[in-house]
């Protein structure tokens, strides 16, 4: 590690305590002047997190390492000081600097005449000190105490945490949390780093507890362990509710070297019920705001549908609707037309080709035709923003995320819910199997008791990434009308992707798979051949005009391992984008202008959600050094600055996971061993309904064949169960 000081000539950037500054090596200190000879130069950049915005003048020191980047040469800092000046001119220009308001060169002076070179210590020692120093009004002595002070404690309290071993990014981010209480609160409780840091999980967290002398048996590290645990199973199995008895056996496992008896887990799990941290039901564990979530989202969907709805003519409006749009709909897609009309709450299930796009655009025309509603009155919604334009597409009328429509602002809070109303009038929702409960229980919660709720989805793709089963728990309990498609219409040009799609839902390849088919095709590659294969097969799809970014898509199940993909990615960058002049480097891969990329996260103040897929437009700069990047998405240019670039990945190749809710022109699939565990029968189903004009799957058949027969495990929830509890809710059950 080298140590570098100077004062800050230029702060280049700063943001969420991320800072890239110039600073100036003093020549008359001589371990900095054996630096400065090395370098060749008095300016050095370093980056750096901050405690707060450093500004012009202040000195530091940081400690760090040299290191040779895309922007020159930097110095990175894994830790700071801010140095007390001691020198008038070194003190006047802290003191006169923008941290200080109000205190100028010449009142700056005036302390350093009266006070001495040691008077920022002097006046942190002894406040009233300043009292000596003529021409200082009563709001300037509060202002420079104040800041002093709070500089003293900030620095005093981020040595405390990164002696403790953590990283300067997450004690800046406690100090921002709980301010001067932010080392004693973690002292005290350690385990809460679980929930407030990012990358801190248990055994991070307890390495931590235990070098402070919490005991193994501590009540207060049991307790986390259980509730780490439960919500990692929660958020990784996607069920709502976990058995007592399998938690327990996982907690023993995870403690190792002793055991906990059931007695005394028991106890542990009555103290987190009373927290409110859990609930307890029978022998059945949740995490309170899944439980929360389960149950409101049961009582209130029951309720929206408790109202009658007067008979309407929905075979006249049909026909209106045939004639509007010059075709014929089906028996199945009538029946899912009216019971949308007739209904408060109605269901329309059914796989690719069944129409149920055409089904949508006829319920909005019907609804119009008949309520005299405007557009304003209905909301379209998708859990992505691809599924969203898709509907956009299809309709003609505007389509947004679910997220966007509950006026998503960061985190857990969104603008409309139970005490801030949505008026609409008819809600549409496609993709709804990819909608967990918590996202579920939100949406309904907004509606008005006036709103008519059509829920759209493929109950046979994969269920959401989050806790629930939610649109599958709708349909078998027989609560709603449910219409289930199963007459295929999409065969334009002879398709047999639809085809064979629903040949794999049935658990059968059909005999023709291995003929190569107008639109879909399976090619045989052992497992070292199937990055050489796809980058072929993609090769060939450019060449004839496809569009890398907007029309092609790679399916992976998996990111690691030989052809997992972080690999796929990286050898697809090299072939169709290799390095011209410059790159980020961010993590395991790096970015390039015109590289095909994934927003990871949901960020409502850049209206970008987890899922959407953009292209690298260009490279931010100042004075000659790149700063960040912008992203050209469906919905516009969105900015990225260096530290916020863990919101994106490359995406070349993605998992079936993030591709649910979009098409893709071409659809490139591989299958090989090394995805053996992944491999079930909806994930396979899912990637081939992604195609919407060809195909290509290559790797191994017989592990396709095994894939296929393999069933997901069912989620354990009791959303069925409580909508089964009562027939009947009124909206006077909330009264």
């Amino acid at each position: 590690m080298n140590v570098v000081r100077g004062a800050i000539s230029r702060v280049i950037y700063f943001k969420n305590n991320f800072g890239i500054v110039q600073i100036t090596l003093d020549h008359n200190d001589l371990e900095m002047k054996e630096i400065i000879e090395e370098q060749y130069t008095l300016t050095i950049t370093v980056t750096s997190n901050f405690d707060r915005k450093p500004f012009k003048d202040e000195l530091y020191e940081f400690t760090g390492k040299f290191k040779d980047t895309d922007y020159g040469y930097q110095f990175q800092a894994n830790h700071f000081e801010r140095i007390m000046a001691n020198t008038l001119e070194g003190i006047v220009n802290y003191l006169s600097s923008d941290l200080f308001s109000g205190i100028g060169k010449q009142k700056a002076t005036r302390i350093f005449n009266t006070l001495g070179s040691d008077c920022l210590n002097v006046i942190i020692s002894d406040p009233k000190s300043l009292d000596k120093v003529k021409g200082l009004t009563s709001n300037n002595k509060e202002e420079i105490i104040r800041v002093l002070q709070e500089n003293a404690f900030s620095r005093k309290t981020t040595v405390a945490f990164l002696n403790l071993g953590l990283t300067m990014t997450a004690a800046l981010k406690l100090i921002n949390a709980y301010g001067n209480d932010a080392y004693e609160i973690v002292k005290a409780n350690p385990y809460i780093l679980i929930d407030e840091v990012e990358g801190y999980g248990f055994k991070r967290a307890d390495q931590i507890a235990l070098s402070l002398g919490f005991e193994e048996k501590s009540p207060l590290r049991l307790k986390a362990l259980i509730m780490y645990l439960l919500k990692e199973l929660t958020y990784s199995f996607g069920n709502t509710y976990f058995n007592e008895e399998d938690l327990y056996e996982r907690v023993n496992n995870e403690l190792k070297t002793w055991e906990l008896t059931f007695k005394e887990f028991r106890s542990y799990l009555e103290e987190l019920n009373k927290e409110k941290k859990i609930i307890i039901e029978d022998k059945d564990i949740f995490l309170k705001k899944v439980y929360d979530s389960e149950k409101s989202f049961a009582l209130k969907i029951k309720a929206l549908n408790s109202d009658e709805v007067s008979d309407i003519d929905t075979e006249a409006l049909i026909k209106q609707a045939e004639k509007k749009f010059g075709l014929t709909y089906g028996k199945e897609q009538k029946e899912a037309i009216s019971n949308a009309l007739l209904n408060k709450v109605s269901i329309i299930t059914g796989g690719p080709g069944t129409g149920k796009s055409t089904i949508i655009k006829g319920i909005i025309y019907c609804f119009q035709k008949y309520f005299k509603a405007s557009d304003l009155s209905i909301a379209q919604l998708a859990p992505t923003g691809r599924a969203a334009k898709r509907m956009q597409e299809i309709t003609g009328k505007d389509a947004m995320t679910i997220h966007k429509f509950l006026g998503y602002e960061g985190g857990d809070i969104f603008r409309y819910g139970e005490d801030a109303l949505i008026d609409s009038e008819l809600v549409i929702v496609d993709e709804f199997s990819m909608v967990d409960i918590e996202l579920a229980n939100r949406l309904v919660s907004a509606l008005t008791s006036n709103t008519r709720l059509v829920i759209v989805g493929d109950a046979d793709q994969l269920p959401s990434i989050g806790p629930g089963d939610v649109l599958n728990d709708l349909i078998k309990s027989d609560y709603f009308k449910v219409t289930k498609l199963h007459d295929i219409y999409r065969q334009e040009e002879g398709s047999t992707i639809v085809n064979l799609a629903h040949s794999v839902n049935e658990g059968y390849l059909p005999e023709y798979f291995r003929e190569n088919s107008s639109d879909w095709s399976f090619i045989p590659l052992e497992k070292d051949q199937i990055i050489k294969g796809i980058i072929e097969v993609v090769e060939r799809a450019v060449n004839k005009g496809m569009d890398l970014v907007k029309d092609i898509q790679v399916l992976v199940p998996m990111y690691r391992g030989e052809n997992g993909i972080n690999n796929i990615n990286n050898a697809l960058q090299e072939k169709f984008n290799p390095l011209k002049d410059e790159e980020i480097k961010s993590h395991n891969h790096s970015f390039r202008i015109g590289d095909k990329v994934l927003q990871l996260v949901n960020r409502s103040e850049k209206d970008i959600m987890n899922g959407d897929i953009g292209k690298v437009y260009r490279f931010e700069k100042s004075d000659g050094e790149i700063t960040g990047l912008e992203v050209e998405f469906d919905s516009g240019i969105v900015k990225y600055k260096l530290e916020e670039l863990d919101d994106l990945t490359l995406a070349y190749a993605i998992t079936i996971h993030k591709a649910q809710g979009s098409e893709f022109d071409l659809v490139v699939m591989p299958i090989t061993s090394q995805y053996y565990i992944m491999l079930r029968k909806k994930l396979i189903y899912t990637g081939i309904t992604r195609a919407k004009k060809y195909l290509v799957m290559l790797g191994s058949v017989n592990y396709l064949a095994m894939g296929i027969t393999k069933m997901d495990d069912q989620r354990q929830t009791k959303l069925k169960e409580r909508l089964e509890e009562d027939k009947k809710i009124t909206p006077f059950d909330f009264m």
